[in-house]
């Protein structure tokens, strides 16, 4: 199940600054957006906590469907 301010991996759609290491994201770059405080990161900074997020949020489906 996914809501609305859950992270995703997106295409940049406009010049942006990776939030942890400053570097620059030009459009049409992959990165990490974290809807929910408005921050962008590049793939290098940003796939960590991305897939942390989805491994919880696939515990947490596995277990709300095991009752």
């Amino acid at each position: 199940m996914t809501y609305k301010n859950d992270p995703r991996p997106i295409q940049v759609r406009f010049n942006s600054t990776c939030e942890t290491c400053k570097c620059k994201l030009p459009k049409n770059s992959q990165a990490f957006y974290w809807p929910a405080s408005h921050k962008v990161y590049c793939p290098k900074c940003g796939e960590a906590d991305y897939r942390q997020f989805q491994a919880s949020a696939q515990d947490e489906d596995s277990y709300n469907n095991s009752f």
